[in-house]
């Protein structure tokens, strides 16, 4: 029973789950977007303009670097564009702007946040270390 009541009623047992449930409690951002209304047959084609948004991106240094890598030149890509009907390509130039191209970092120092915290909290239980003196 001592050692429940030490270990619940911790001054660091307290930090970390206040820092832990601080961090949890952050509302992540949604990202959200306009849902285009079908073409009820007005005889618009954004082909062209889709085209042109995905023709930036591809002028990219880092994005031809990428495909270069994967063994595709400049002349297979655009001849895969063109195979791509509308519907392909609308939906690649819509959802283009979704990609995080470096990675969601937020994730990776939550973790190693928590895995200090959990080493700290671990070095003060067993003794090892005595900062709360």
């Amino acid at each position: 029973m001592i050692f429940f009541k030490r270990f619940f009623f911790s001054r660091v047992f307290i930090c970390y789950l206040t820092v832990t449930f601080s961090m949890v409690s952050f509302a992540s951002s949604a990202p959200a977007m306009f849902i285009p209304s079908p073409s009820g047959g007005d005889g618009t084609n954004h082909r062209e303009t889709d085209l042109q948004n995905i023709q930036k991106l591809l002028e990219s240094k880092l994005i031809q670097h990428k495909l270069s890598q994967f063994g595709l030149t400049r002349e297979e890509i655009e001849v895969r564009l063109q195979q791509l009907d509308d519907e392909q390509i609308h939906q690649i130039a819509s959802q283009m702007h979704t990609l995080e191209p470096g990675g969601n970092g937020a994730v990776v120092v939550l973790i190693l946040l928590l895995l200090g915290i959990g080493v700290f909290l671990v070095l003060e239980l067993t003794g090892t270390i005595d900062v709360f003196k």
